[in-house]
């Protein structure tokens, strides 16, 4: 709950700003009674001055909410680990926060190689399918999908194992008190493929529930138009309903690794 109330007021902090800059630029502008007798897409190709501005603050601050968004989430990823440990059973919001502060460097460390190795590898696999395609004479439309289909497989599949080294290695970092992250790294590696099984199928289902509930989100909220302010309110507890669920998935998730290590 205090993740989801985080992250809850960080979006917050971009939303209601941007909500309010829109409402004003659209009374403000003819684009209402230009849209008034239906969708034209040529209003939108000259917005005007305000839009614009508005455009502009809207990617300004999307980046300073994501660069702050990874701090936050390494930083209660660490009160996280530490909570869900063997002898933890009792929650304390002050020993949270202190292990988020502990956890803090090694877990954004930890975080940032991770994503660095996933990104170069899945541009590398991508940059060999692309040669291959390229390289490939008379290659029929359907040979290229398969490639293209091969190649992203390739990656989902990688993905587990990434997550389980960044896992493994978290889980060691907040069991040990003095661990650096390319210690915790280490052991992240040797840990996953020791038990890559065991490891492996266990992560494979923890990910497959976190997709079952992104899809949910992505099919039940964007067809729900509220016609009233109570219909509104009840969108706004379901949508934030799911996006809760989601944080106890990961925290199962966390829980079920840490639980392999110990």
């Amino acid at each position: 709950m205090i993740v989801w109330l985080v992250f809850l007021a960080l979006a917050t902090t971009l939303t209601i700003p941007l909500k309010s800059s829109l409402k004003f630029a659209l009374d403000a502008s003819m684009l209402p009674k230009q849209l008034a007798d239906g969708f034209n897409i040529l209003v939108f190709t000259d917005p005007g001055p305000l839009f614009k501005s508005i455009g502009a603050f809207f990617s300004a601050g999307f980046y300073i909410i994501f660069i702050i968004g990874i701090i936050l989430n390494a930083f209660l990823t660490g009160g996280l680990f530490d909570s869900i440990r063997k002898g933890s059973e009792r929650f304390s919001s002050s020993g949270f926060f202190r292990a988020g502060a502990k956890n803090f460097w090694s877990f954004l460390i930890i975080t940032l190689i991770i994503t660095l190795i996933f990104i170069f590898t899945s541009a590398t696999i991508f940059l060999i399918a692309g040669i291959i395609v390229s390289s490939a004479d008379g290659l029929s439309e359907k040979g290229v999908l398969l490639i293209i289909f091969g190649t992203v497989a390739i990656i989902s599949l990688l993905l587990p194992v990434l997550l389980l080294v960044a896992d493994y290695s978290r889980a060691w970092s907040a069991a040990n008190e003095s661990g650096s992250p390319f210690r915790a790294l280490g052991f992240g590696f040797s840990r996953t493929f020791g038990r890559f099984l065991t490891s492996y199928t266990t992560m494979l289902l923890m990910v497959l529930t976190q997709i079952i509930s992104g899809l949910l989100i992505i099919f039940l909220l964007p067809g729900r138009m509220p016609e009233t302010g109570s219909g509104l309110v009840i969108l706004f507890f379901l949508s934030q309903l799911l996006i809760y669920a989601r944080y106890l998935l990961k925290t199962w998730r966390y829980a079920s690794i840490t639980s392999l290590m110990e």
